[in-house]
């Protein structure tokens, strides 16, 4: 039972060891301003909070004098302090963003039990840089090292419509023209590549079903390896942000078409999904 009467009194914890409950209560006050896109009166960050206003004034109070929560005199507005700020610097200081990707590829492996893969931006282009293969009895050529195509693989997708245009422009300008020059059955103009594109933001993250069908895919002549590599498993690759707002990582999931569901509402497109926003939001990214 929770006490309402703002004592410092002590509680046990989910394993058994002892903690102060006064600080348990102040932190839903703390996730509140955190939640918050600015500052705010007192009412909203108790009810926030779930708690009387009489009650989430009187931690404030004590928050303040730490320098956690800072209130505008003119306003009365609240927001974090400058202790809270420090204390966040520090704590993404010590962020080893690969090791948190690495226990969300596991939990997404053992969710889907489908094979897991890291990629990120490379000089080259979106690299894998790590890889848990499938449970099941199932082959997929991947490596780490290896650099994805843009325009017709699910983890380039999305680093081509999730990345600034500045950075991506260079490197599809020349994958649209090696598309054209060997005539791959995949995208060969921006005005091909765009729906795609649009789709992946519409979705927040990128899907490849079996093979593309672009308008040139049905041309004669066209050499299909772009359809040789994905014919018979489907991917969804969901973007992963930092604190600063800058994709970092296209988490993805690749498997048989007979295991993964080509919906976007489906179990596997929204376990990745679900992932890479929790993994975002460990690397600090708040979305506006």
């Amino acid at each position: 039972m929770v006490n309402t009467s703002g004592d410092d009194t002590s509680k046990p914890a989910a394993a058994g060891q002892q903690g102060i409950q006064s600080i348990e209560v102040a932190a839903p006050l703390l996730v509140a301003l955190a939640n918050a896109a600015g500052p705010v009166s007192l009412s909203i960050l108790a009810k926030a909070a779930g708690m009387p206003a009489a009650k989430a004034h009187r931690y404030l109070v004590s928050l303040i004098r730490v320098g956690l929560v800072y209130q505008d005199a003119a306003t009365g507005l609240y927001d974090l302090g400058p202790m809270a700020l420090e204390l966040g610097l520090v704590s993404l200081g010590r962020l080893d963003a690969v090791k948190l990707a690495d226990e969300t590829m596991a939990a997404l492996r053992d969710a889907t039990s489908e094979t897991v893969a890291l990629a990120t931006w490379g000089n080259f282009g979106p690299t894998y840089i790590r890889l848990l293969q499938s449970r099941r009895p199932v082959t997929i050529n991947l490596q780490i090292g290896s650099v994805m195509p843009m325009t017709y693989t699910a983890s380039g997708l999305c680093f081509a419509a999730f990345l600034p245009s500045t950075e991506t422009d260079a490197m599809l300008r020349s994958e649209l023209a090696q598309n054209r020059s060997e005539k791959l059955d995949a995208p060969q103009t921006r005005k091909e590549l765009e729906p795609l594109l649009e789709e992946t933001r519409r979705h927040a993250m990128a899907r490849m079903i079996g093979h593309l069908d672009p308008a040139s895919v049905r041309a004669s002549g066209v050499t299909r390896a772009a359809e040789r590599l994905l014919a018979g498993f489907n991917a969804f690759s969901a973007p992963v942000f930092d604190h600063d707002g800058r994709m970092r990582f296209a988490l993805t999931v690749v498997g048989s078409s007979a295991h993964i569901d080509e919906s976007w509402d489906g179990e596997i497109a929204r376990a990745t999904r679900a992932h890479a926003e929790q993994l975002s939001r460990r690397l600090g990214y708040r979305p506006v």
